[in-house]
């Protein structure tokens, strides 16, 4: 498991309009830094209202549909 796994912003939107398509997310990642580091994405949920656990993002990862998979 590495700690160092991050996303572009343009990945994390991606991933999010993908799992939410109904939903705005723009306010969400207007907020969030250009690098979004995985291991902190706790607190970027609890800060800026992403949904899903960091363990969650990397059991996604590891199957090739996480935020990874969109960069």
């Amino acid at each position: 498991m590495s700690l160092l796994i991050h996303y572009p912003r343009r990945a994390v939107k991606a991933f999010l309009e993908k799992r939410f398509p109904g939903t705005d997310w723009t306010p969400v990642i207007d907020e969030l830094p250009p690098i979004v580091w995985r291991c902190k994405w706790n607190n970027y949920a609890e800060k800026h209202g992403l949904p899903y656990r960091k363990g969650y993002i990397q059991n996604l990862d590891s199957n090739g549909c996480g935020p990874a998979s969109f960069v």
